[in-house]
């Protein structure tokens, strides 16, 4: 996961400039332009100069102290898309080995399919349960400036593959303008883009704590999976905050029920929590993903 990796945007942008400007003149990658009418003859079309290909390597980056470091799982496409943003690139292509992203895993559902087009928010649910085409955190440097990210098949360039861009609608912006979608009405439109999972999960359970109160609850909760090292896929908390359960990585479940058994120790002995459970049988996420379902009827 490249989660917690956070570019420093100003410094990334210095250093490239500083390379641009240094560097890349130095070993020929392009040529400085001297002269003080430069800017004014900007538009001018001159075929002897062609914009330059720069080959950069993903994956590897420095700290802020200058220490190597990576971005983690997919950082070569967390790369790309950073560089996009750094060089306010038109576009980012993903060269893969699918025809995009598709529907739904196609080794377990042979009737997959590519899917054209999807929104930044909905390629990101798609990745973050599961689907392994791209990581969810590569899609956010393009975010802000709408850069379209296409994944495409290198083995069948031909295909045009997914073009992910725009915002879906928040639900505040849907109840606002008051549109209700009946989806069964319109033959072939469904709010559905894609399906996908997350195997071998477990769910960790604390019950009965309402004595304690929701909040503190939770808060200790939520602190003890984060000083474990635990990657919590979901939570939810009964109505009456009387119990908390979260979904972690089955390995992770042993870890995960150690590090919350131990900050309830007390609680637990004083039965001010009735039980810290962890399911033992093999269980999955199923996530059904699409913009169209915010407000649809079904």
């Amino acid at each position: 996961s490249t989660g917690g990796v956070v570019p420093l945007w100003e410094e990334t942008e210095r250093r490239m400039q500083a390379w641009w400007e240094g560097e890349a003149v130095r070993e020929g990658v392009h040529v400085e332009d001297d002269n003080a009418d430069a800017d004014a003859n900007a538009n001018d079309a001159d075929a002897d100069h062609t914009a330059p290909i720069v080959i950069a390597t993903g994956f590897v980056a420095t700290s802020s102290e200058g220490v190597p470091t990576t971005l983690k799982r997919s950082g070569s496409d967390y790369s790309a898309t950073i560089f996009a943003k750094v060089t306010h690139a038109s576009r980012v292509t993903m060269w893969k080995n699918t025809d995009g992203v598709y529907t739904a895993d196609p080794r377990r559902v042979p009737e997959a399919f590519s899917i054209s087009s999807l929104k930044y928010d909905e390629a990101m649910e798609l990745a973050y349960f599961g689907a392994q085409v791209l990581h969810p955190l590569a899609m956010v440097p393009c975010i802000d400036s709408n850069i379209p990210v296409y994944v495409r098949n290198i083995f069948n360039p031909a295909f045009e593959g997914t073009v992910i861009q725009g915002r879906c609608a928040s639900l505040s912006e849907v109840n606002k303008d008051g549109k209700v979608v009946n989806w069964r009405s319109k033959r072939g439109v469904i709010p559905i883009k894609g399906i996908t999972s997350v195997d071998r999960v477990s769910l960790l359970t604390l019950e009965g704590a309402s004595v304690i109160g929701g909040a503190e609850v939770a808060e200790r909760f939520m602190g003890s999976m984060a000083d474990a090292g635990i990657n919590v896929l979901m939570v939810t908390q009964a109505s009456s905050e009387s119990s908390i359960t979260v979904v972690v990585p089955e390995d992770q479940g042993k870890k995960a029920l150690g590090a919350l058994r131990s900050t309830f120790e007390l609680e637990l002995s004083r039965s001010n929590v009735n039980a810290i459970s962890l399911t033992d049988t093999p269980m999955s996420i199923v996530a059904i993903v699409g913009e169209g379902m915010v407000g649809a009827m079904t």
